[in-house]
């Protein structure tokens, strides 16, 4: 029998929803990932390096471990509503997200046949951009999301009010805005289209008074192989000196460059590698600007299907000049 540690606050929000159970369509699942490996991590003053063990929601995993909630009710009319709640657990120890009970996703929605409108925590539509075109699906072993970012941001958007058209010939459009929040406020936008094996995408966002964020991406599957090529133009992020790892005090850094991957799939086994490469980095200090050095970043990739759910895989990451590795497992419910 699966057992599963939940937060006295999920289980609050579980209670409360349940009276509108028996008018709504309900659902618990969520991902398992952990490996056995070793990352570099990084805080907000240096590197520091890890020693070899269990790793969750690390670079060397695929994904977060969560448990999640969402719902839907037929409101009538072609009409939808439903909620999405969902909580990171770091399976090595049993711990939740220190962000937050429900800092994955705390969102409720209303849709229909003219699209859906979100109100809450949720992926941003350049993310989900991003993710159709990454060869690693900007899973936690994504060099694009690695070296880029989500087209220059976090995954994740707070406070943030979403509109996402239903598919118009293949294509969809997703349209954000979070309110000023720390003194910024965000618009987010992307586009994807989907014809036969060939994806398109393209993102946008702007925090106020910042610099614009955008890339572009495709991917073209050939029989069982896989190929996804795209441009970043990062700006907004932290820098770290690449010499000695230590995050320089405000230092805003930019960078642009490309990607490219390629994964190959046969029956339950598929290997992929995945590339990003900086052709032009620099970090503002106030009004001075100063090179930084281009990184290369590559993953190399193997999965096996032991079931539907079930996954094993092997890690290697090259990021910022430090090997990084992981052989683990995932089960998804």
């Amino acid at each position: 029998m699966n057992k599963y540690q939940v937060t006295p606050l999920a289980l609050a929000t579980l209670l409360a929803c349940a009276p509108a159970w028996a008018q709504s369509n309900v659902t618990i699942y969520g991902a398992v990932d952990v490996a056995l490996g070793k990352e570099v991590q990084t805080d907000n003053s240096r590197i520091r390096q890890s020693s070899v063990g269990l790793q969750s929601s690390s670079r060397v995993n695929l994904q977060d471990s969560f448990v999640g909630f969402r719902g839907v009710e037929d409101l009538g009319g072609g009409l939808q509503a439903g909620f999405q709640l969902e909580q990171k657990i770091d399976v090595s120890s049993g711990a939740t997200d220190p962000e937050g009970a429900f800092a994955r996703s705390s969102n409720v929605w209303v849709g229909g046949g003219w699209g859906r409108i979100t109100l809450g925590r949720a992926t941003t539509p350049s993310d989900n951009a991003m993710a159709s075109w990454d060869v690693m699906g900007t899973g936690y072993n994504s060099t694009a999301d690695q070296t880029f970012g989500s087209v220059g941001t976090g995954d994740r958007q707070s406070n943030q009010i979403s509109y996402r058209t239903p598919q118009l010939g293949g294509l969809v459009v997703e349209a954000a805005y979070a309110p000023k929040e720390d003194s910024f406020s965000k618009v987010d936008l992307s586009a994807t289209y989907r014809a036969g094996p060939l994806t398109v995408g393209a993102a946008y966002n702007k925090y106020s008074g910042l610099d614009a964020n955008f890339a572009f991406g495709v991917k073209y599957q050939y029989q069982n192989l896989e190929f996804a090529s795209g441009y970043y133009h990062s700006r907004n992020g932290r820098y770290f000196d690449r010499v000695t790892g230590q995050r320089v005090a405000n230092a805003i850094f930019g960078s642009k460059g490309i990607t490219f991957g390629t994964r190959a799939i046969w029956n339950q086994f598929s290997a992929g590698i995945d590339i990003a490469r900086e052709t032009k980095s620099e970090y503002t200090i106030g009004n001075a600007r100063f090179d930084a050095k281009n990184r290369t970043n590559i993953t190399v990739n193997g999965t096996y299907a032991l079931s539907k759910r079930t996954q094993t895989y092997a890690n290697y990451l090259r990021l910022d000049g430090f090997n990084q590795y992981g052989v683990g497992i995932r089960h998804t419910f």
